[in-house]
């Protein structure tokens, strides 16, 4: 049994798990039961780590981790087209009733990105600074 766990804990590639500093992130459970989740750290316009978890079956995990490690170095634009075939093409043979693991990494990859671009823009340290130290004085009501 102690054999299979570390044999298993192996087996995980190096993508495999959550990402303290991610940009984004999304989480989509499939009609199969499977949920994935995808984090993505995106810097100067491109995906610069990206990371995946699934309580999925293998397909599913090497089609997640496939997946996201595609998506490196892309801009966000750019890999928010990635489609299930071209996920399937860089896996290789799936058999028929797991092809839909690779379209749910991809529709989890695209909600994380729609979710990227939802976000405000971030302040910088000098600008939040400035309206803690200068806070803008609150509107007088004149009634």
């Amino acid at each position: 049994m102690f054999d299979e766990m570390m044999e298993a804990i192996e087996a995980r590639p190096d993508n495999f798990g959550p990402m303290r500093d991610a940009s984004t992130h999304a989480k989509i459970k499939g009609p199969c039961g499977d949920t994935v989740e995808v984090w993505l750290r995106i810097d100067g316009g491109k995906i610069r780590k990206a990371s995946f978890m699934s309580d999925g079956c293998a397909h599913s995990a090497m089609c997640c981790g496939t997946a996201v490690r595609m998506t490196e170095g892309m801009p966000p634009e750019e890999a928010e087209e990635i489609s299930q075939e071209e996920i399937l093409n860089a896996v290789g043979p799936v058999p028929e009733d797991h092809r839909h693991c690779a379209l749910l990494a991809a529709n989890t990859i695209k909600k994380a990105l729609a979710g990227y671009h939802e976000k405000p823009a971030k302040q910088s340290l000098k600008q939040k600074l400035k309206q803690i130290l200068n806070p803008t004085p609150p509107e007088k009501n004149h009634v």
